[in-house]
């Protein structure tokens, strides 16, 4: 009874508005939208206030008559009014959620009694009064009570409210859902930028870096759009946050032209592909440029059509490529298709050309998760098809092998057959033969290189260690001269793999190689033992001179940590040191010896040089 006398003395008291004007509040679950119950009042010179606002003849006001109240680029100030009515017979906390953290400037009154809520992101994320990425406006109805909420929104982008009314509970249910899905967002986004980064820097192929940097600067991107960045990268620079979003924009079409250009093979391709590109590169640089220092709607307007153009002509280029033969310029289309439909959708939104919704707020997210999903595939599918033209390119050779040897075969044969008049032939045969030949001993001796180095820190491995620990060892024995082993273990590195992963423990295998390799003399040797175990055999030096080294190897290791994708990994390593003038060609006898040491090195407490007394033997 009470609430319906209410809402009669507000019928009474604002003759102008009907009953449909009134926006009434149930205790719902389901958002509800105020945009069909909001009136506008547009001021093209930006220079009312609340008062002036307030004393406008009704007849001023337009009905909005649309669910997100969007009014495109003009860059005018909007004056927004809606009556709001609490039906229940309780005071009911609601939220006015507004979907577009990109607006610059936001003012409420009504909220609270007279404090004005003035938020946006050109002003301090901590003016705020709820700290969020998006704008959040806390709003109390008694039971009964109806008020009347203003609004002035103005920005330099699109003037898009996007609002929606929540109850509390529900909001923070709302937030939790979302908060959950831009999670995996971006953790998806982290993980292609990672993976397609190590394949980069595995294969050195320079279309994996620019597909990483294209993820990487589209996360940014959305990060941007979505406020995040605002409210945990530079909540204090305004100027920045108004040139981020289309410097972010443009910088992201860089990376997706020069990613597009390399997988597409445009080199190869006829030359008018290469000139357009580089035109396309001109405009984006262009772009760049005034996001830095032009005009902001100017920069802004000019990323939008930059990711149009761009990507109508990736897709057109994509589909010439596809006809010209290249097998994986169709899932790159689908691609392009995809990103173009994501593109057009939030664009277009922001004119007000369409209505705003979740899937037109979100559309770009969910076109550019599909759009790097396929791209993604197609890579790893372009990976398959090089693996399978290495094989098929080895079975030539194979084949190309076997047919010379035939034709030597042949050759031999027919030179014993043939008379004195064909031997001039069969000699330029012949030659011709043997430097096929030669070229395979060559390209045979280098395989057999490769074969004696470690495959991950490039230095000899456990075999070819054997056999040189044993020539050295013959020969100390023949001059009577000392021979050292400096048995080698990083400490504790199974914590490295576990805490970094096995990319980085990789990258601290190859730098603790160098620091080592780079203290050794030329006519030592060097190897992995296995794991992360290395021996030195260090020829003519006694226990005392190999102890020095040994010390020293263990200090400059000590001193220089890995530096590995932007971290720090402090690395020591544990040496057993064993020196002796050998008295037989056993190898074994030496390296058990040093690897005793290592292990009274390791019991000690690790990062420490042991010496192994070797009574049986020769010292040196």
């Amino acid at each position: 009874m009470l609430a319906a006398l209410r809402l009669l003395l507000l019928l009474l008291l604002l003759p102008s508005l009907s009953l449909a004007d009134v926006l009434s509040l149930p205790a719902t679950e389901q958002p509800v939208l105020p945009g069909p119950f909001m009136q506008v009042w547009q001021d093209p010179e930006k220079q009312a206030d609340i008062d002036d606002v307030r004393r406008l003849p009704d007849s001023a006001w337009q009905p909005v008559a649309r669910r997100d109240a969007s009014f495109g680029y003009s860059g005018n100030a909007y004056w927004l009014r809606l009556q709001l009515h609490n039906p229940e017979p309780r005071s009911m906390d609601w939220v006015l959620l507004i979907a577009n953290p990109l607006l610059d400037y936001l003012d409420a009154y009504g909220l609270d009694g007279e404090q004005v809520y003035r938020a946006g992101d050109q002003r301090p994320f901590a003016a705020r009064w709820i700290e969020h990425r998006q704008l959040l406006l806390p709003l109390r109805l008694a039971a009964g009570e109806s008020r009347e909420l203003i609004l002035r929104m103005q920005t330099e982008g699109s003037a898009n409210l996007s609002a929606s009314l929540m109850t509390r509970a529900a909001f923070d249910r709302h937030e939790q859902r979302m908060l959950l899905l831009q999670g995996l967002f971006f953790g998806a986004l982290a993980a292609m930028f990672i993976y397609n980064l190590a394949i980069f820097l595995i294969t050195r192929d320079r279309n994996y870096l620019w597909y990483s940097l294209f993820v990487a600067s589209f996360g940014g991107y959305q990060f941007i759009q979505l406020g995040f960045a605002l409210q945990w990268l530079w909540p204090h620079s305004l100027g920045w946050q108004q040139l981020s979003f289309p410097l972010s924009s443009a910088v992201t079409t860089l990376f997706a032209i020069l990613f597009t250009y390399g997988v597409l093979e445009l080199k190869n391709a006829p030359p008018f592909y290469t000139w357009i590109t580089r035109l396309l590169l001109a405009c984006t640089w262009l772009v760049i440029g005034l996001a830095l220092l032009g005009p902001y709607r100017v920069a802004l307007i000019g990323s939008f059509a930059l990711v149009i153009v761009g990507a109508v002509l990736a897709s057109l280029f994509t589909l010439l490529r596809w006809r010209a033969g290249l097998r994986a310029a169709r899932l790159f289309a689908i691609g392009w298709f995809v990103l173009i439909a994501a593109s057009l959708f939030s664009i277009l939104s922001g004119t007000g050309l369409i209505a705003n919704s979740l899937l037109t707020l979100h559309a770009q997210q969910i076109g550019g998760l599909i759009e790097l999903t396929v791209f993604s595939i197609a890579l790893a599918a372009r990976i398959r098809q090089a693996q399978s033209a290495h094989h098929l390119a080895q079975a030539r050779l194979f084949a190309k092998e076997h047919q010379l040897r035939m034709e030597q075969a042949k050759g031999l044969d027919l030179q014993r057959q043939i008379n004195d008049g064909l031997e001039l032939r069969v000699t330029e045969r012949t030659a011709a033969l043997q430097q096929a030949l030669s070229e395979l001993s060559g390209a045979h001796q280098q395989l057999s290189e490769r074969n004696r180095r470690d495959g991950l820190t490039g230095l000899l491995n456990r075999q070819t260690l054997n056999e040189e620990l044993h020539r050295t060892q013959a020969q100390a024995m023949r001059s009577q001269r000392p021979t050292a082993i400096l048995m080698m273990d990083l400490d504790h590195f199974k914590q490295v793999n576990d805490q970094y992963g096995h990319l980085t423990g990789d990258a601290c295998l190859q730098h603790a190689a160098q620091r080592l390799q780079q203290r050794l003399r030329a006519a030592d040797l060097l190897a992995r033992f296995g794991g992360e175990e290395f021996v030195a055999v260090l020829s003519d030096t006694d226990l005392a001179g190999a102890h020095e080294l040994a010390e020293q190897l263990r200090d400059d290791l000590a001193r220089h940590p890995c530096i590995h994708q932007d971290r720090i990994i402090n690395l020591t390593i544990s040496i057993g040191v064993c020196a002796a003038i050998p008295t037989s060609a056993d190898s074994e006898q030496l390296l058990n010896r040093a690897d005793l040491a290592l292990y009274r090195a390791k019991a000690a407490g690790r990062n420490r040089v042991e010496n192994y007394e070797a009574s049986s033997l020769s010292e040196a």
